[in-house]
């Protein structure tokens, strides 16, 4: 009885110590295994993709559209007269991704304002006569509808419900020790960081024209930040510039939808948005990646190819959708992914409040999964042959990665089950070479 004892004993001991030195092997092995945790998470996000249930659409600026209206970049006015149309479809939120951080460089606008200002400044023009004052009003009339900025602009002004993007640049990150005073309209769009803020910091933005900015209803960052992979799962719902954070793009969106402005927000574990709460891993927001967002081409939706009553009390999210005007995403989901499709996911999450979470109790799991592998192995593999053994383990990490990808799919609950898995199978290795290295050879 005591040798039975002493033999549990030292198995016990064995198992542990086993499941530890895997536990330090995870230190060499980690971005490999790292890179089958998102793997399995991918997996996870491709299973749980359900059709979009929120409010939120998309016009894109496609390659078919700008070969029916010309190369781009399109006269502002052509986005301004989409503007005007949502807004007589009833549209609640127009967000416009796309940054106008200059002027439009209309030569016949300029050549206009050049003979406008010839004639007014020719000695003759005191005496006025009919012709001249009829040209100078032609003239003016043509000015003003050349002007693509100021129709733009007007556009804003009327609807007063266009968000408007910025942009940060973030290989600009050293800390910048002289804060410049901000616009008010910058500032209105940004709150001080709260006291966790895990926020990224930049020192450079990129934002519209002022006379845009003034008339945008809000203003939200467009930055979207890959994993280490270059895959996108999540969204940074603000980021820090000068001593202020700025709010994403698709947070705006769904603040506006909801009628609240950035004041309404609280902060703790969980961004509080009225009673949706948007939880945060790592300072990311991980978007639960849905399927079948309404998408519409510019030109159909100019076209009147599509009712009215398909943007009626919507978000709807004016952007390019080719690869020739931005850069194209990879999701877990999907390949070559406009990042407009990833914004209006970010929406969909917190309209519905939908997420990929990580649970309080995941990493807890985690270490008493580890830890009954542990057991396991000092307590079962010892009384059990190679093969045996072998099959036992191999169905053991299977039902545990598969518990783990049907929390995920079916609740959003991430939980790391690779780690566990590699100290169980890496333990069964190790225990049974030693097993095999000191059987008596014949």
């Amino acid at each position: 009885m005591k040798e039975f004892d002493k033999s549990i004993i030292n198995d016990f001991r064995h198992g542990i110590a086993l499941a530890l030195l895997a536990l330090f092997a995870i230190f060499f092995f980690w971005s490999n295994l790292e890179r089958l945790e998102y793997g399995l998470y991918d997996l996870g996000s491709r299973l749980r993709a359900k059709p979009a249930s929120s409010a939120v659409s998309i016009i894109a600026i496609d390659d078919r559209s700008i070969a029916n209206f010309g190369p781009w970049p399109w006269p502002r006015s052509y986005i301004a007269f989409m503007i005007d149309m949502l807004d007589a479809y009833g549209a609640r939120v127009i967000g416009l991704d796309l940054i106008y951080a200059g002027k439009d460089m209309n030569h016949g606008l300029r050549e206009v304002t050049n003979i406008i200002k010839t004639i007014e400044n020719n000695p003759q023009y005191s005496r006025k006569n009919i012709s001249t004052i009829i040209l100078l009003s032609a003239l003016k009339d043509a000015q003003q509808r050349l002007d693509n900025d100021a129709i733009l602009a007007n556009s804003l002004a009327t609807s007063k419900k266009v968000l408007l993007p910025v942009l940060f640049d973030l290989d600009s990150q050293k800390k910048n020790d002289t804060l410049k005073s901000l616009p008010d309209y910058l500032a209105g769009n940004s709150l001080f960081p709260y006291p966790p803020d895990k926020s990224i910091t930049t020192s450079a933005i990129t934002a519209p024209i002022e006379p845009f900015a003034r008339e945008a209803s809000r203003l939200g960052h467009i930055n979207i930040i890959p994993e280490r992979d270059n895959v996108v799962r999540g969204e940074r719902l603000f980021i820090r510039y000068q001593n202020r954070i700025f709010p994403s793009f698709a947070l705006q969106a769904a603040l506006a939808y909801l009628n609240m402005d950035l004041p309404d927000i609280n902060f703790g574990k969980t961004i509080d948005v009225g009673t949706k709460k948007i939880p945060l891993i790592n300072g990311n927001m991980h978007i639960a990646f849905k399927r079948d967002i309404p998408y519409y081409e510019f030109i159909d939706v100019i076209n009147k190819k599509i009712p009215a009553e398909s943007f009626r009390d919507k978000i709807v999210i004016i952007a390019p959708s080719t690869a020739a005007l931005g850069e194209l995403q990879e999701t877990p989901v999907a390949y070559n992914v406009p990042s407009v499709k990833i914004t209006a996911n970010v929406i969909d999450n917190i309209l519905s409040e939908d997420y990929v979470v990580r649970p309080d109790w995941a990493p807890a799991l985690e270490l008493a999964m580890i830890f009954c592998f542990g057991l396991y192995i000092a307590l079962i593999i010892p009384r059990l042959t190679a093969f045996a053994g072998g099959i036992t383990t191999l169905a053991i990490a299977a039902a545990w990665i598969g518990a783990s990808l049907y929390l995920f799919a079916a609740y959003g609950y991430w939980i790391k089950a690779v780690y566990p898995a590699f100290v169980l199978l890496m333990s069964f290795i190790i225990i049974v070479s030693k097993r095999y290295e000191v059987a008596p050879k014949t």
